[in-house]
Parts: C-alpha cells; structure tokens; sequence
C-alpha cells in the first residue's frame, strides 16, 4: 500500500491494552514524553515503536477517549472551557455538545497503548490509522468500499477529537472506518501537514483494504498519469 499510494508515513496499527491484560513481551515503555496521542502516531508512522502510558501521551482529552482516565469528567469539562475559551466555539454549550457527546471508550479501562508501523506488529492491531493527503484518502475510502458500494457513513467529532474519538475508538468500538480532519489542538500537537488528512480502520480490515487497493491499480495509474 505504501508503495501503491506513494504514502509518506507508513500505515501505523494501535492496540490498547486493558488492565488485566498482558502486556508485549520484549518491548519495554519508552522514556519519551509526547504532546498528545496523535503526535505518537505521526512519529510512528515515520517508524518509530512506543508503547505508552497515559503520563506519556500529554493530552488528557486523548487518554479521556481512550480509556485511560478513571475520572475524566474534569479533563472533559476542561477541554470545554478551552475550546471555547480558544474561539473554536461561539459558547461553551456548542463546545460542550462537541466533546461531551463524541465516542469513548470505557473509563478506567486502559493500562496501556502499542503504537507502531504496521510492519512491527505478528498480531493484527486493533485499528490501523494512515495519515495520507486528500487524494490518498480518497483511494483508501475507495477501497474500503470497493465490493459492497453505497454510501459511506464517516462520523465527525466536530474537530475536537478527531485522532481519539473519530480514527480510534469508534473503529474499536463500532467496526467501522473512519476519517478525521483533526482539529487546531491535533494539528498543533502533531504539527501534520496542513494537506494531511488521518484515517482508521478495525485491524481486522486491513487485508481486505491492502488487497482492493491493489485491485485498483487501473484507475490508480490513471490519476497518477495526470500529476506533473
């Protein structure tokens, strides 16, 4: 796929980890301290392994989402009050209905987090997230849909929560893919190109997803011929 697509960043696999759950054997939590989550995941898809407590992963509306926080309520309300307080909402209420009303998954749940080239992982990750352009994007949604066809449902968060909520957890949750624009506090943290775009999909998938893109090759080379 990476090939295929001329992807900048490797496809990155996620895999949570409960609290009663065994953690990988031989690979040791990294001392890196990160901004938030989607930055882990912008550095491992330039191959980089991390496995990762919630300390590290520095936003804690991320580590809310994904299950870490056994009170997360405080963090939620203190990202409401940010996001308004930053502009991104015309009253706390609009802020409120964004982040209060996105995906989680069960507090208190989640020990930790593997994150890491596809490449790195012998079992298939809980969720695979690319981080692409538009125009790879837009293969990847093909090819998601490639057999059945019809029209795609892609739940937003709003751009509060994209890289937890939207590319994350409802892909664990729901079984289903999806795609984030992110959001100011993402993008800052991540420092993703403004043209990038991320996408998650159940690990489950990614066979089928590696073998429709290259059932595609055709129109792939089509566009492809077109670009300068």
């Amino acid at each position: 796929m990476v090939e295929s697509l001329s992807l900048s960043f490797e496809p990155v696999g996620v895999t949570l980890y409960g609290v009663a759950d065994p953690l990988p054997e031989n690979i040791s939590f990294t001392d890196k301290k990160f901004k938030s989550y989607c930055q882990a995941l912008v550095l491992a898809g330039k191959g980089e392994v991390f496995l990762l407590r919630k300390e590290q992963m520095g936003c804690k509306l991320g580590t809310s989402v994904l299950g870490f926080e056994k009170n997360r309520y405080a963090y939620l309300d203190d990202g409401v009050l940010e996001k308004y307080g930053v502009g991104l909402f015309a009253t706390e209420e609009a802020s409120a209905e964004t982040i209060l009303k996105s995906t989680f998954l069960e507090k208190g749940t989640t020990q930790a987090a593997f994150i890491a080239p596809l490449s790195s992982f012998i079992q298939t990750p809980q969720v695979v997230v690319f981080t692409a352009n538009s125009e790879q994007v837009m293969w990847l949604l093909y090819a998601v849909n490639y057999e059945t066809g019809g029209k795609m449902n892609l739940p937003q968060s709003g751009g509060a929560l994209g890289g937890c909520a939207d590319i994350t957890a409802l892909p664990i949750l729901e079984g289903i893919p999806d795609i984030t624009f992110l959001g100011l506090g993402c993008r800052l943290k991540s420092a993703i190109a403004p043209s990038d775009l991320m996408m998650g999909i159940p690990g489950k998938d990614i066979e089928m997803l590696a073998q429709n893109i290259e059932n595609m090759a055709k129109p792939i080379a089509m566009l492809t011929s077109f670009h300068p």
